[in-house]
């Protein structure tokens, strides 16, 4: 049983059991109190599964369906791998907006991105006020207040990078628009606080029994731990913490590139962090409609996200990964059909949300994928950036040529080892590498920011290409979004603006 199958059960069963006691009863049906909704250990299970649910908003990609933090937009079509695709320029304009660098404070990209991962930092809070008086078996306790905490720092790594400065909200009992915005050095010191206190008590990937599967994990702290330092630039830490994960024995490099993508690759030992979904045929399915966002309008899927000219003309000739990265009209798809990509601004689709006739639901696009956003790959060479930034200079080739050599899947005389000694020189063959092997997994824009050349990277895809696209960056006010002009107004004023917007 996957960790999200109790997402339904969790929102009807919990709120409507205490709201519905007495079609009587004048209190606030929304609300259960805290002595009636956290007694048993059942109670502090539901609670923490709760806490995972606002991870799946990747999904929504229109503003009448839902909400979520929709990374598709807010790291890929922000930067130069993605066009915004879908019908027309005006088709979710928040995407259009944000890929023209054009945003308004009631973005809606934006809007999203700060209230989902607010509920589910309110939703950690309430683990971690009230489970601790839970009389329960003290091991399982300790473990579901460590998922708490590695879950309000994955929220809060994302609010940070998104919008700088956010409120830190610690207790279920403080409100966003009650507090200022808490400078981010501030907020990374709490997610470094939350990742090493669950780091500590999370069990490895190796302890957790299958139906446990995609609960966090003492590896997926310790790769996060590396990932904030990073983005922090100190690149002594960010090593340390990345070969704690490579050197655990937790996981490995999947032989299969593309196959780690796919259902059947899901329990790959790459996979440290990932969302989970079902194949569900229910009135409210709990599958993963990334494909539908993404997929050809030709084939009944939106047509978003449309990878650039300028993204496949980023990889090296003969590499494995271009093709399976993205695909084009008359690509031989996996399940035998010949693609047709309908209307895409660029020519091309990504392939690695591509859901094969075998997967789907009763014949639609949708699927009970997971969405990936930790893997090994990613932690050999975020390792190799920070290992050649400290001098280590053979351990960062060490791990580069790694990633390259399972990108080869065989084939000879392609991607061979790099040999460059030259820090700045391996600096940008790093940078390269990342790119062609994160490819629309939801990093570039994010990646372009912290490594301080958004600016200058995305000025020229629009020089390039004579396009409005990434011309329109602004050096020190596009690197983050616009606080959300409602959350202002909420706060009467005590949240302040980013800059520029």
């Amino acid at each position: 049983m996957k960790l999200l199958s109790y997402v339904l059960l969790t929102c009807f069963c919990w709120f409507t059991s205490q709201g519905c006691k007495s079609v009587l009863d004048k209190e606030p049906l929304a609300q259960i109190s805290a002595s009636s909704a956290y007694i048993t250990a059942d109670d502090a299970r539901r609670a923490v599964t709760a806490t995972y649910t606002p991870l799946a908003g990747n999904n929504w990609c229109c503003t009448y369906v839902g909400t979520g933090y929709m990374h598709w937009v807010l790291a890929n079509v922000a930067s130069d791998d993605t066009e915004k695709g879908g019908e027309s320029g005006s088709d979710q304009l928040y995407a259009q907006q944000i890929s023209l660098f054009n945003i308004q404070s009631d973005n809606d990209a934006a809007r999203f991105a700060w209230s989902t991962e607010y509920i589910g930092i309110r939703r950690a809070n309430l683990v971690l006020d009230n489970v601790p008086n839970i009389q329960m078996d003290a091991a399982l306790k300790n473990q579901y207040l460590a998922e708490a905490k590695f879950l309000r720092a994955w929220y809060y790594i994302n609010l940070v990078k998104t919008f700088g400065d956010v409120p830190l909200v610690l207790t279920a009992s403080q409100n966003t628009y009650d507090m200022e915005r808490t400078p981010k050095q501030q907020v990374y010191a709490q997610i470094i606080k939350d990742l090493e206190e669950a780091a500590e008590v999370l069990p490895l990937a190796s302890k957790y029994p299958a139906a446990d599967r995609g609960r966090a994990t003492k590896g997926a702290a310790q790769a996060y731990l590396g990932k904030v330092y990073l983005y922090m630039n100190n690149f002594a830490k960010a090593e340390e913490w990345f070969d704690k994960v490579i050197k655990s024995g937790e996981y490995a490099l999947h032989a299969d590139y593309m196959g780690m993508f796919l259902r059947a690759g899901e329990t790959s030992r790459e996979h440290i962090f990932q969302v989970q979904f079902l194949n569900d045929q229910g009135a409210q399915p709990a599958n993963n409609q990334i494909n539908i966002v993404m997929a050809s309008r030709a084939r009944n899927g939106w047509g978003f996200n449309n990878p650039t000219p300028d993204f496949v003309s980023a990889f090296e000739p003969g590499d494995p990964r271009l093709e399976q990265s993205v695909y084009k009209t008359g690509d031989v798809m996996p399940d035998g059909l010949v693609a047709n990509v309908g209307n895409s601004s660029t020519g091309y689709l990504n392939k690695k949300v591509y859901v094969p006739e075998y997967e789907r639901i009763a014949g639609s696009l949708q699927a009970g994928r997971d969405d990936i956003y930790m893997r090994l790959g990613k932690v050999l060479l975020w390792y190799a950036e920070a290992a050649n930034e400290n001098g280590n200079t053979t351990a960062a080739l060490n791990a580069l040529n790694q990633v390259r050599a399972r990108a080869r899947q065989g084939k000879t005389g392609v991607l061979p080892d790099v040999t460059v000694t030259d820090k700045v020189a391996l600096r940008e063959r790093i940078w390269q590498e990342q790119r062609v092997e994160f490819g629309q997994e939801y990093e570039r824009f994010f990646e372009l920011v912290r490594q301080g050349r958004a600016g200058k990277v995305l000025r020229a895809y629009g020089e390039k290409y004579k396009t409005a696209k990434g011309a329109g960056f602004r050096d020190g006010i596009n690197e983050i979004f616009p606080i959300p002009q409602l959350e202002i107004n909420l706060s009467g004023g005590k949240i302040k603006q980013n800059p520029g917007y």
